[in-house]
């Protein structure tokens, strides 16, 4: 089975296909072109997505079962820090402590994942942080599950590209950095800073855009021009990201730089850092994987993802890998709770034999009322009326008038036992039909006649984001109204949503009115 890369870059998504270390095929979607026309523009950009991405594996015939993927800077959190030297115990909670200084939210949004790296010149543990939103992580897994493709990695397109150091056999002993940038303004540039071959410093370096040109990922409108790549504007962001690096390891001083660009920039760039007392190395993308193509930084992401499982590098982030560690800690911090609970409980043979006579006594209680409501119904058939019985002479018009009668205690019983609203039913369906994060607040049946009867549902809705939000109401609504026990009593079923606050925060709210069916109660 071959490996798929996909990089999600700023304006552009790059797949590489790859069988072992050889390139199978390439493909590039440009944002740009997966916008859709005023009917689709209310499509999630999920959906939209997955039809892209279907249509090219079509068309280039690639076949897959997983794959890996890597993102740009804009949607991860990178960051170098130090720590004491720790025992292994307190580790976690002091990097969990440290990292919330660089975090604007709350570190339990977060799927994250860090390592550890002893310097010993300072006696220090360096730690590499990584983090990503969870809704940005679910919305990256919700692209390719439609097309029945699981996501076995992501990991930042920053550390891909240090597999291309491994490829072309560089020894990344001593101090080196990398870096990779693309003259045709649809990547954003990377520039890290190694320690045999460990990240001590990176940085994502957006040359700017035309206003418009967003290219993210929630907003698949076609972008504006892009502007005119500016070398200039690279040579002042690579001093301020060496600068910045010398300040923070001043005793680490860096020598050699290579970089994975265009070869047309080759010249200029290593006459700009000798100018810096640096030593560039060009590395050649096409040489390095025997394939002659036009350079491009977001396939060199790519096919650095595709061939992932071929080369390992000292970066050993998989943030697939921390949601299910991330998982599996929370059923077992569960288990361990309701351990800890049971544990604490002391068992009293006093209260043991007291809980039985309790039942017991209960149950001898309710055998003697059935006893006796059994005696009570046997009177009751005892003094039923015996039916009437009629005599050949007598005349039609006592016959009719007996048939009336007969016939008008039958209709009585049968909307006694047909025409009546089972509340059992429709509660049992409420609270399966009710999405998580939909609550009701509150519940009222008025019922003034046989053949008319109201239900009110009112309810709330809090998904930290009011789309969503709305989504699981509409969600909620079309369970009810799919439910054919639910619409065997009610047919009019409408809805009103709205929002409001509660307890300070803005939620969802809505109201569902159902009426019963007037032919079929």
């Amino acid at each position: 089975m071959n490996d798929l890369g996909i990089y999600f870059g700023p304006k552009i998504i790059d797949v590489s296909e790859a069988r072992g270390k050889k390139l199978v095929s390439s493909i590039q979607i440009p944002f740009s072109e997966i916008g859709g026309n005023e009917l689709e523009e209310k499509v999630p950009a999920e959906v939209k997505l997955a039809a892209s991405f279907n249509e090219a594996f079509r068309r280039n015939k690639i076949e897959v079962k997983e794959a890996m993927l890597c993102l740009s800077g804009k949607d991860l959190i990178i960051r170098t820090f130090e720590i004491p030297i720790l025992p292994r115990e307190e580790l976690k909670g002091a990097i969990n402590f440290e990292a919330k200084k660089y975090i604007p939210f709350k570190l339990e949004e977060l799927i994250s994942d860090y390592q550890v790296e002893l310097d010993k010149l300072s006696r220090t543990n360096i730690v590499l942080f990584m983090g990503i939103k969870k809704d940005t992580f679910d919305k990256y897994i919700s692209i390719l599950k439609p097309l029945n493709i699981k996501v076995s990695s992501i990991e930042y397109s920053g550390f891909s590209i240090l597999r291309i150091l491994k490829l072309v056999k560089i020894n990344e002993s001593g101090l080196t950095a990398l870096l990779c940038f693309d003259s045709q303004g649809q990547d954003e540039v990377n520039f890290v800073v190694l320690e045999n071959g460990f990240p001590l410093f990176s940085r994502d370096i957006n040359l700017g855009s035309a206003p418009g040109a967003s290219g993210s990922f929630d907003d698949l409108e076609p972008a504006a021009a892009l502007p005119v790549f500016s070398m200039e504007k690279l040579k002042s962001e690579v001093r301020a990201s060496l600068d910045y690096y010398h300040r923070k390891f001043p005793a680490k001083a860096l020598k050699n730089i290579f970089i994975i660009s265009n070869p047309e920039w080759r010249q200029e760039v290593e006459a700009f850092l000798n100018d810096l007392g640096l030593s560039g190395k060009f590395i050649d993308i096409a040489k390095a994987i025997g394939s002659p193509m036009a350079f491009s930084s977001s396939f060199a992401k790519s096919y650095s993802t595709a061939i992932s499982k071929r080369l390992a590098i000292r970066v050993r982030f998989n943030l697939v890998e921390s949601k299910i560690r991330e998982a599996k800690l929370g059923g077992a911090r569960i288990r361990m709770e309701l351990t800890s609970l049971f544990n604490r409980i002391k068992l009293d043979l006093r209260v043991i034999i007291a809980g039985v006579l309790i039942c017991a006594a209960a149950f001898i209680y309710g055998a003697s009322k059935e006893v006796v409501l059994k005696k009570e119904l046997g009177n009751i058939k005892s003094k039923w009326s015996k039916a009437t019985k009629l005599s050949p002479s007598t005349s039609y018009e006592a016959l009719k008038a007996t048939g009336i009668k007969d016939m008008k205690a039958l209709a009585n019983l049968d909307n006694l036992i047909n025409k009546q609203l089972y509340v059992t039913e429709v509660l049992d369906v409420i609270p399966r039909a009710l999405p998580q994060g939909v609550w009701l607040t509150k519940f009222a049946l008025n019922k003034k006649e046989d053949s008319k009867a109201e239900l009110i549902l009112e309810g709330m809705c809090y998904l930290h984001d009011s789309n969503s939000e709305f989504q699981e109401v509409n969600k909620f609504f079309g369970n009810l109204n799919t439910n054919a026990v639910f619409i065997k009593y009610f047919k009019d079923i409408k809805i009103s949503v709205d929002h409001s606050l509660f307890a300070g925060t803005t939620v969802t709210t809505f109201v569902i009115a159902c009426k019963t069916n007037q032919e079929k109660k």
